[in-house]
């Protein structure tokens, strides 16, 4: 009787665990700045404040950096991480989509966008 009743307080315990452990790790995966989108940081090394897309958005002077109300990611963004499966394209002049370019692979990053001579130039965003 004693063996059976250790045996199920293990399972339980074994049970318990394996939840809390899944739960740790949907909430892990699903938070922060990277969950599932295509993030433009204000400075280099992904420093500064950040602005998250999961769509397109052609003119990003009506687009704030997130947490802000009065600062705008328009020729701002210095570095990226995309975290998603698609490609994104930044252009230099909004709306249009038009001028100088960049084109950020899926799920890639990019500490450092003057290596690239697109630093501080991001006006559009889109999927591609």
């Amino acid at each position: 009787m004693t063996r059976k009743l250790g045996v199920a307080v293990g399972i339980l315990a074994l049970a318990a665990g394996g939840a809390l452990g899944m739960a740790a790790n949907a909430s892990a995966a699903e938070s922060g700045v990277q969950a599932t989108y295509f993030v433009l940081y204000e400075d280099d090394n992904y420093g500064g404040r950040h602005a998250n897309f999961s769509s397109s958005d052609v003119e990003l002077n009506n687009k704030y950096w997130s947490g802000s109300t009065s600062a705008f990611a328009q020729n701002g963004g210095s570095s990226m991480e995309n975290n998603t499966g698609s490609y994104v394209g930044l252009w230099d002049v909004g709306t249009s989509c038009s001028g100088a370019s960049y084109t950020a692979k899926p799920n890639s990053k990019d500490s450092d966008f003057s290596n690239n001579n697109f630093d501080n130039k991001a006006s559009c965003v889109k999927f591609l």
